[in-house]
């Protein structure tokens, strides 16, 4: 009885976390290493965000082809049992790049936001933190790891 009670909480948990999963997706947050909390998607319009980053679709493309081109060279010097010390740097670089640019637009976003929508967003990411590590530790109970945690 008490392993099926513990088994419908963590499943109560985790069906949460899978529409939260969801609502975090449409804040930009997944795709953006969950710089945008997924609330602000229901605070700042589509249009406004997506005029954010149409601005700079280009230099994000750019960016994100100078990461996966640096990847490439460290997989194929990798493969060919080359030196790889150059292409580690090249990696990081790319990836420093790209992230201070989502930074950037994160900031622009969160710069539409009044005062009281950032004590919104800010209440969110508390209670959001706290499920996440109450998820956590319900599997760790259990003998199991969430998929996608990465707590793993």
């Amino acid at each position: 009885m008490k392993r099926q009670l513990a088994l419908s909480v963590a499943g109560g948990v985790l069906a949460v976390a899978l529409v939260s999963g969801a609502a975090y997706a449409h804040g930009f947050g997944g795709g953006h290493h969950g710089l945008i909390p997924p609330i602000v998607g229901h605070l700042v319009s589509h249009d406004q965000m997506r005029a954010i980053f149409e601005a700079d679709k280009g230099n994000l493309k750019t960016l994100h082809s100078a990461e996966r081109s640096a990847n490439e060279q460290l997989e194929n010097d990798l493969i060919a049992g080359k030196d790889t010390t150059a292409d580690l740097q090249a990696v990081q670089t790319a990836q420093n790049n790209l992230m201070a640019e989502k930074v950037k637009l994160a900031q622009q976003i969160l710069a539409t936001l009044t005062p009281q929508q950032r004590t919104q967003v800010s209440n969110f990411m508390t209670q959001w933190r706290a499920l996440k590590q109450q998820q956590w530790q319900l599997f760790q109970q259990y003998g199991a790891t969430p998929q996608g945690s990465g707590q793993e």
